[in-house]
């Protein structure tokens, strides 16, 4: 049987949030005809054969190393075959309808490469996950908890300035919870799986937009996502190596304004 769409989802060291995540997806039925793969990148908690055994539907990965999110992201997309791709996290929570939504979506809109549903904290907060392409300012006054201070820059990349109860036309949205057509994946050529961690869900938009496809934002499918500012430490870690590398990589790829 033809799938309609395949998930894919990079775990790294969260099983708990992981079996939530599996729970949400298979909490009601629906006709939409989708598979479930998870890799794990060599993580110190990988998921157990409790929960491998629990979800016996999920096709389940064990990289012998961490390859970074987008080198797993491309691993699983190239197991799978459906129409389209959801990469989402072992942290978001996300049901059925919500994803045959999406699917019919894309299904009504062809000339979209990827649309995001509307993200939310644990308590039903908004998360700002609809964005415009970044400025160099933008990032690093972000990043250095400046934004208070000069605000402008930030809100503008945020669009925070935008009304987060309407489906538009955005510049990306976060990797969190993205749904992709295969066909533009396979022609902008996959992730770029140089980025080890952050800014490729950037990338990957960036380069579907050269080639004239679109994303959308629809706020009408309503993800939970547990996130968590990691990298935005003031204090060095890997999470804020793999932050800054990455940014490099992505202003040294595109020709984005620095200001």
């Amino acid at each position: 049987m033809s799938r309609d769409l395949s998930i894919v989802i990079v775990h790294y060291d969260t099983p708990g949030l992981l079996n939530n995540c599996l729970n949400s997806l298979f909490s009601s039925s629906v006709k939409l005809h989708f598979d479930v793969l998870v890799i794990d990148n060599n993580s110190p908690n990988p998921p157990t054969e409790t929960l491998i055994s629990s979800y016996k539907q999920v096709k389940f990965y064990f990289n012998k190393k961490n390859v970074g999110f987008a080198a797993a992201s491309n691993q699983g997309m190239h197991l799978s075959s459906s129409r389209y791709v959801m990469l989402l996290n072992s942290d978001a929570l996300i049901d059925p309808v919500g994803l045959t939504q999406l699917v019919n979506f894309m299904d009504g809109q062809t000339d979209a490469a990827v649309v995001g549903p509307k993200l939310v904290n644990i308590d039903g907060s908004l998360q700002l996950s609809c964005r415009r392409f970044p400025t160099l300012a933008s990032i690093l006054l972000r990043a250095s908890r400046l934004e208070k201070l000069v605000k402008d820059p930030v809100r503008y990349y945020l669009m925070s300035d935008y009304d987060h109860g309407l489906v538009s036309q955005v510049d990306w949205v976060m990797g969190a919870c993205m749904l992709m057509r295969r066909s533009a994946v396979e022609a902008v050529g996959w992730m770029d799986d140089k980025f080890f961690m952050y800014y490729e869900d950037i990338d990957i938009c960036y380069r579907l937009s050269k080639l004239g496809w679109k994303v959308y934002y629809s706020p009408d499918v309503i993800v939970t996502h547990e996130h968590q500012r990691m990298s935005a430490s003031l204090l060095p870690n890997r999470q804020s190596y793999a932050h800054i590398s990455s940014l490099f990589r992505l202003f040294n790829k595109h020709p984005l304004p620095w200001l």
